[in-house]
């Protein structure tokens, strides 16, 4: 009896579906890890809380270790309707690659994109609703 695979797609190399692992992501490892330059790179993740009494917590995190806590009680409804959307997803990642040091610094940024935001959605609502910009 020969010892040949079965599936089609197995021995002709292309990547197969394993169906008892959930959620697979990738199938290789050289996508977080480089063997040329031999240099695990680090795995930044934002993970959002919802607590008791509507509050939220994020906490960011390089690899295993808790590197900032934003509390949702420390920020503006605003802002925390702004760091709920992917836009704001983005941002908590790129303050942390960047490296955050504390929640001022972060809430200055914060703000500065939120009314470059804001400004970016008025312009587009004028320009639906018919009415010409002004130039100052």
């Amino acid at each position: 009896m020969d010892n040949k695979p079965t599936d089609p797609a197995a021995s002709s190399g292309e990547e197969f579906k394993d169906n008892h692992i959930k959620y697979v992501l990738s199938k290789f490892e050289y996508d977080l890890y480089t063997e040329e330059d031999d240099i695990a790179l680090p795995v930044i993740r934002v993970k959002h809380f919802s607590l008791p009494n509507k509050g939220e917590k994020w906490k960011v995190m390089n690899d295993t270790k808790v590197i900032f806590v934003i509390e949702g009680n420390k920020v503006s409804k605003k802002e925390r309707e702004f760091l709920q959307t992917i836009e704001g997803f983005n941002f908590i990642l790129s303050q942390a690659k960047a490296g955050i040091k504390s929640l001022n610094g972060f809430r200055g940024e914060l703000k500065k994109i939120i009314s470059k935001a804001s400004t970016k959605k008025s312009a587009k609502k004028q320009k639906k609703r018919g009415r010409p910009k002004t130039i100052k």
